[in-house]
């Protein structure tokens, strides 16, 4: 496949979208937390931010057909597949 990831860049991309999304939920408790509109209005934006982030790295893994959320009996198949690739690997 043209747009294959090494093993090495998906880890990594997976990281990064698994981070994003754990930054989204984090940001939006601190929003409910905020003290002041100063800082409520920062966790916002940052939140937004995250936001647009985690659609780059969706779209990023869905062009590339690492990563479909809508077919979940083609993900779980993908994911086992990158994971027997990944211990085999290892062999």
């Amino acid at each position: 496949m043209e747009n294959e990831l090494s093993k090495a860049d998906h880890a990594i991309a997976a990281d990064m979208l698994f981070e994003v999304k754990a930054s989204i939920k984090e940001l939006a408790a601190a929003i409910t937390e905020s003290a002041t509109e100063e800082i409520h209005q920062f966790l916002v934006n940052e939140l937004k931010a995250a936001i647009a982030h985690h659609e780059k790295m969706y779209t990023f893994f869905q062009d590339r057909g690492i990563y479909d959320a809508y077919n979940v009996p083609a993900q779980l198949k993908k994911d086992v597949d990158y994971a027997e690739r990944a211990v085999k690997s290892f062999e």
